[in-house]
């Protein structure tokens, strides 16, 4: 190689002539590619120059990544512009360019390495850029590296987060996330993905029902009966299937009052009929109250189970007052009748109550024909009948009732100590005032026949007279048999006789009736027996019948 002005002969290498201390400027081996990738930077940087100006922008210090960046950006661009047919002088001189720059805005000497640039055409641009980047630094290839992890990472970041942002607004997903997070038994976690999917859509009463079993599963049955109410739309099948959940969550927590509460705000008949057990309404009374010229026979109901209590002195009635069993009999007087029910949870309603006048005869007190004491002769006890009125009496000491046993016909005192009690009651079923009386009779000392043997011998007539197939009382027509009780005495002309009741026994329930036949023995004289009887006068007689020995 010889020196350009004086023609010395140069080393290899050699920077300045020693002849005449001229520079020495390397000319590298002219290659084509070189050159064309020098000229595409050339028109690439020119580009970015021009975008800049007309931008009003100046490239970033700081971020000569950026720069890099655009720079392949415009690679792209002006290669196209190259294959459709721009000519180089198009654009300005590279002087021209780089004095219209400044100083921060000059690429580094790296920048324009011909090793970092891509050539982006020809049908091996793939095989032409890898061995470019191979053929890089160590530093440079783990900066490319690095820089395609992070766009990686960050690609795979933006899809997470644009399927989080899709799936955060799925109520399918939601709802998918809510089961199966239930199904694991995770039901706070159930509880956050249902709350959200009915944000996004509010119109599913299913998961509202689901979300309400949520709560209900963890414990907090306020949180699942807030939910519940708020369901409540005035559709009746609907509100009952809400009503059915919301009381099934008092009734565990034993709090029925509430259940009560809540119906009382109700105004469905229909749903008011189908949970009725859970209703204490006050009593319904059969009359009206007002001024009556008959006895009103009261009749008190409920609308579902329970026990009804009233009283009728104006008194307010509570557990311990009288228990409706039956219609109560109003009578003569001023009457404030009051009740309460209270239904089969314990729950009590509102007292109701009525006044009622009632304008009308009541029946005279029985008057009993033999007075209280102790006897030694049987009485027959009786008592006048008004007429168009009826008597009952009991022998218990209760009160009797138009269930109790009808008075018909004078009565036989009875064996030992006996307590009657008669009431009498009006066409209109006023009843009058009850009459008592207590009578002790003792069988007499001289007795020959005491009370079974007369109970025998009546069998034995009974037997005689046909129908018994022994003396056992057995019945020959139906099964069963008759019993011969001695329970009362009477006085006849002749003797004191024991009175026999005849009563048949059923064999299933052992059930005893009396059948209407009344038979007598003599106390003193075993061979008096026969069929008691009494005249139209009230009078008893004996149908006179021997004991004809077997």
């Amino acid at each position: 190689m010889k020196c350009p002005k004086c023609n010395q002969e140069l080393k290899e290498g050699q920077l300045y002539c020693e002849a005449c201390g001229e520079e020495i400027k390397m000319v590298p081996e002219f290659e084509p590619e070189i050159e064309n990738s020098i000229e595409e930077t050339l028109l690439n940087m020119a580009d970015i120059i021009n975008e800049v100006e007309a931008d009003g922008i100046k490239p970033y210090k700081s971020a000569p990544q950026k720069k890099t960046k655009e720079t392949f950006k415009v690679f792209a661009k002006e290669e196209k512009k190259i294959k459709d047919g721009y000519l180089f002088e198009e654009f300005p001189d590279e002087d021209e360019i780089l004095e219209d720059m400044d100083d921060e805005d000059i690429p580094g000497e790296d920048f324009w390495d011909e090793e970092e640039i891509i050539h982006f055409k020809g049908n091996d641009n793939v095989t032409k850029a890898f061995l470019t980047f191979w053929s890089k630094s160590f530093l440079s290839k783990i900066i490319v590296l690095l820089s395609g992890v992070v766009i990686v990472v960050a690609l795979v970041l933006v899809s997470i987060a644009i399927t989080g942002v899709v799936q955060d607004n799925s109520y399918g997903y939601q709802v998918k996330q809510a089961l199966n997070a239930a199904d694991e038994g995770a039901y706070e976690t159930a509880i956050q993905y249902m709350e959200k999917a009915l944000t996004l859509d509010s119109s599913d009463i299913e998961m509202k029902y689901l979300l309400a079993s949520y709560y209900d599963k963890i414990g907090e049955s306020e949180n699942a009966v807030l939910v519940l109410k708020g369901l409540i739309c005035g559709d009746t099948q609907t509100d009952i299937n809400t009503y059915t959940k919301m009381f099934d969550i008092y009734s565990r927590q034993g709090n029925i009052i509430e259940i009560s509460r809540t119906l009382a705000e109700c105004e469905d008949p229909v749903i008011l009929e189908q949970f009725r057990q859970y209703v204490a309404n006050t009593p319904e009374f059969s009359d009206p109250a007002g001024s009556y010229d008959d006895v009103v026979h009261l009749k008190l109901t409920a609308n579902t189970t329970g026990t009804i209590y009233y009283t009728v002195n104006g008194g307010t009635p509570d557990t311990s007052s009288d228990v409706y069993t039956s219609p109560i009999f109003l009578e003569s007087g001023y009457y404030t009748v009051k009740a309460i029910f209270v239904n089969s949870y314990g729950l009590v309603s509102d007292v109701i109550s009525q006044q009622y006048e009632i304008n009308v005869t009541v029946p005279a007190k029985p008057v009993i024909s033999v007075e209280s004491g102790t006897y030694d002769i049987p009485q027959v006890i009786s008592v006048e009948v008004p007429m168009g009125c009826t008597t009952y009496y009991t022998t218990d000491g209760s009160i009797p009732t138009r269930d109790s046993i009808q008075y018909k016909e004078p009565i036989c005192m009875p064996l030992g100590d006996s307590k009657f009690t008669f009431v009498t009651y009006s066409a209109e079923n006023v009843a009058s005032e009850p009459s008592m009386a207590m009578y002790t009779y003792k069988i007499p000392a001289d007795a020959i026949v005491s009370a079974a043997d007369a109970a025998s011998m009546v069998t034995m007539h009974r037997f005689g007279m046909g129908g018994l197939m022994d003396t056992q009382g057995h019945l020959s027509t139906i099964s069963g048999k008759l019993l011969y009780m001695c329970e009362a005495a009477v006085q006849l002309e002749d003797d004191t006789y024991y009175v026999i009741y005849e009563y048949y026994e059923d064999p299933n329930s052992q059930l005893r009736t009396k059948t209407g036949l009344v038979f007598c023995s003599a106390m003193h004289d075993p061979n008096k027996v026969g069929v008691l009887e009494i005249d139209e006068f009230g009078n008893y007689y004996r149908v006179l019948a021997e004991i004809v020995p077997q």
